[in-house]
């Protein structure tokens, strides 16, 4: 039989119903590793955002590029040799040129502040284990389990945070260069950016 349009099986209401506080058990969890970021490094933080944006944007600069390239070519084909020719060629080129050397520099940049946020962070999470340990009651020391969350806290709370910054910071990038090219593209047609949209919506994954 057809099921009336509005009602949802049982089930799938009880999937629904169980999503919603995972998803804020998460965006809380996101949040506060965020502060905890924000605290450690906050200064590199600011860096290296800059220059995951300025990234972003190194892909949609060459497909920019790409149609100068082209037409200064036609135009010197049929122009001939002359320096007059070449030159509007061999300026595309040289920035074109600039851009995949400055992608590769922000690569390294990014990587690097990535190892002085890794550092700090660790060292904030360590004092604050160290601080949480010396306060608390010295019964706490005599069973297993405190031994086995202060484990897990000194374990997971170093990795953890690197990781959803990683994982988020490729998500903004990805968002920055889908946004920039869809508005590069909208000259050319209206169904050129929903076609890149869709294109690259099953690749968007958070870890």
């Amino acid at each position: 039989p057809l099921i009336p349009m509005g009602i949802m099986p049982a089930a799938q209401q009880h999937s629904w119903k169980s999503l919603r506080p995972d998803a804020t058990r998460q965006l809380w969890y996101t949040m506060r590793v965020f502060r905890l970021i924000w605290s450690a490094a906050r200064g590199w933080m600011v860096a290296w955002g800059i220059l995951l944006a300025v990234q972003g944007l190194m892909p949609v600069a060459l497909v920019y590029l790409t149609k100068p390239l082209v037409d200064g070519l036609k135009a010197a084909i049929g122009g001939g040799t002359s320096w007059e020719a070449v030159r509007p060629v061999l300026l595309v080129a040289v920035a074109m040129g600039a851009i995949l050397l400055l992608t590769e520099l922000l690569k390294v940049a990014i990587e690097w502040i990535g190892n002085a946020q890794s550092e700090l962070i660790q060292d904030h999470i360590a004092d604050l284990v160290h601080a949480k340990s010396a306060a608390v009651d010295l019964a706490f020391y005599e069973t297993p389990d405190f031994y086995d969350h202060l484990y897990r806290a000194r374990d997971d709370a170093s990795n953890r945070p690197l990781a959803l910054l990683q994982s988020t910071g490729s998500l903004v990038q990805n968002g920055i260069t889908l946004v920039a090219m869809a508005a590069v593209l909208i000259p050319y047609g209206s169904r050129l950016p929903q076609a890149l949209l869709l294109r690259t919506l099953p690749g968007l994954d958070l870890v």
